[in-house]
């Protein structure tokens, strides 16, 4: 009988690599909505330094931490649309570090909270620079310079935060846009730290122009917020055919695991993952692109009937097609950022087997 195991091959030393890089820059936070499994988690908490934390965005997040022993004065809560019930839980629970896009908001921690212990930053609208790219959360520019003088006299570390989404990202020198406007902007109030979301792949950050605007600014502090590009591609997994199909001429492999949430990458950003087939001990490449060997297209799917559980197309020759059996191992590489939807969320009898590697 087929096992139902699944294993997660995480290579520790590319999560420390990617570390160090983004380290030499500044303070690194870790948003827990990229991946919250505790393997990941348990590798971050052994390099973080003092300067470094995580990005939470709900309660769940939060009990995750306490549970591995975290400080809540580590922790930054990141959801701009929390109630304020939940952000005065937080804080009474020790968390000391929030994000706030809206007066009304930072009106009502005012009431409870001593601010002077607190680091508060206030998130911009995107819009404010590319206004061709809708983004619904962030403040106005306007909205920031009253939040900032509501906190001048009241808070003592104060920052600018910003998230570049990836149709922005995607434009040339976004960030070097992005961070322009704010020297330009907001140069002359007192801004302790600048927290940047959504950066690029390390290799491809314009480290000089972010320094120069630490000098110019005079900050404290910068912080990146790199979650895809801090854990994306230092997991693999190793899945397991459990059907195959051809319907209306169609072929489909379904595998043991499916992907959820993490899709909307796919489907918005055409992110493609790169599958192999295990074939005694060796790797064999499967294509994402149609050519004259590879011409039998397979649709590969989880295991729900949900028309999102379909994880991508791949082309094969005749001769790797007819290698792929009920029970045949898949590996599909680089899912650090999509790790905890690889499940299907009623596969209770699933065994997740968790493997170090190495490069």
């Amino acid at each position: 009988m087929m096992n139902n195991n699944t294993t997660f091959l995480i290579n520790k030393n590319k999560i420390i690599n990617n570390y160090k890089k983004y380290s030499s820059i500044g303070s690194v936070y870790y948003p827990l909505k990229t991946n919250s499994n505790k393997k990941v988690l348990n590798t971050l908490i052994d390099i973080f330094k003092t300067k470094d934390g995580f990005l939470i965005s709900n309660l769940y997040h939060y009990k995750i931490l306490k549970s591995l022993n975290v400080s809540p004065k580590k922790m930054c809560y990141i959801n701009v649309l929390s109630s304020n019930k939940i952000i005065k839980q937080l804080y009474k629970d020790g968390v000391r570090f929030f994000v706030f896009d809206n007066i009304d908001s930072l009106k009502e921690i005012i009431k409870y909270a001593d601010l002077k212990e607190c680091k508060i930053a206030i998130r911009i609208n995107t819009m404010e620079v590319f206004n061709d790219t809708l983004m619904h959360l962030g403040a106005t520019t306007n909205e920031c310079y009253e939040m900032l003088n509501i906190l001048s006299s009241k808070c003592l570390n104060i920052g600018i935060s910003f998230y570049l989404q990836t149709k922005i990202k995607e434009k040339p020198d976004s960030l070097d846009k992005m961070l322009k406007y704010i020297v330009e902007n907001f140069k002359e109030y007192h801004i302790n730290f600048l927290s940047i979301a959504g950066i690029k792949d390390y290799d491809h950050l314009n480290i000089e122009l972010i320094n120069n605007i630490k000098n110019e600014m005079n900050l404290k502090e910068i912080i990146l917020e790199p979650g895809k590009y801090l854990v994306g591609a230092t997991i693999d997994v190793i899945t397991k055919v459990i059907r195959i199909k051809n319907i209306n001429k169609k072929n489909i492999i379904i595998i043991n695991n499916g992907i959820y949430s993490g899709l909307l990458d796919v489907v918005l950003y055409k992110e493609k993952f790169q599958f192999y087939l295990l074939d005694n001990k060796q790797l064999l490449k499967l294509s994402n692109e149609k050519d004259k060997q590879n011409n039998i297209e397979v649709t590969l799917c989880g295991g729900s009937s949900d028309s999102g559980d379909v994880i991508g197309t791949i082309y094969l020759t005749e001769e790797c097609f007819n290698k792929i059996n009920i029970g045949s191992e898949l590996l599909i590489k680089n899912v650090g950022s999509y790790f905890e939807e690889f499940f299907m969320p009623y596969g209770g009898d699933i065994k997740k087997l968790y493997m170090e590697v190495d490069d």
